[in-house]
């Protein structure tokens, strides 16, 4: 089956980018983990590139499966604002390799920038299901969802970027995203007493 054979390309490829990092794991080796020929793995993949946002696509339906049980699980907003950075934190731990070897990736090439856009949107549509769950409950007043999830996101991205280092992109550590995740939720809980009836 088709889809079996880039499943398990996807497997491979996810097991060695985080054990031997992303720029160090080659084409080759990846079709020789699998006994496969570098033609057939092109097939599937023409580039890592592809591959690479194969595996971020995996893992974000993963992540839909948890976020939308929250989404119908939790009923009040800052809650749902609170499990939706705890399922980031899991997520980051799981894949902590990967995560730091995407960071170390040229953010700047326009593939990137596309993946990356896509992300965003992604997040903003999960952040404008839960405002306007919020408001439809009467929990929330009523604002232009779209924007002030975007800038939620942004406050959220701004506080992992510069939260507590005098670098921002440098690389974190367990302990750091823990602080981070809070001060995350401190902001949450500040912007919700905000936007409340």
């Amino acid at each position: 089956m088709v889809d079996d054979k880039r499943d398990q390309i996807i497997g491979a490829a996810l097991r060695r980018f985080s054990h031997f990092g992303i720029a160090k794991t080659t084409m080759s080796e990846i079709a020789d983990d699998l006994k496969l020929s570098k033609a057939n793995l092109y097939y599937y993949f023409p580039d890592k590139f592809s591959l690479i946002e194969a595996i971020v696509y995996q893992i974000l339906e993963e992540s839909d499966v948890t976020i939308n049980h929250a989404l119908d699980t939790i009923t009040d907003t800052l809650s749902l604002l609170v499990r939706m950075l705890d399922i980031k934190k899991e997520y980051f731990e799981k894949y902590y390799m990967l995560v730091l070897n995407l960071q170390e990736m040229n953010i700047s090439d326009e593939k990137w920038v596309q993946l990356s856009s896509k992300m965003f949107r992604r997040e903003v549509e999960v952040i404008s299901k839960i405002f306007r769950k919020g408001i439809d409950r009467g929990e929330l007043v009523t604002f232009d969802v779209t924007s002030t999830s975007e800038l939620y996101i942004a406050m959220i991205r701004g506080l992992a970027m510069f939260c507590d280092r005098a670098v921002p992109h440098a690389l974190i550590d367990r302990d750091e995203l823990l602080a981070i995740i809070e001060k995350q939720k401190q902001a949450a809980t500040i912007f919700i007493n905000g936007i409340k009836r």
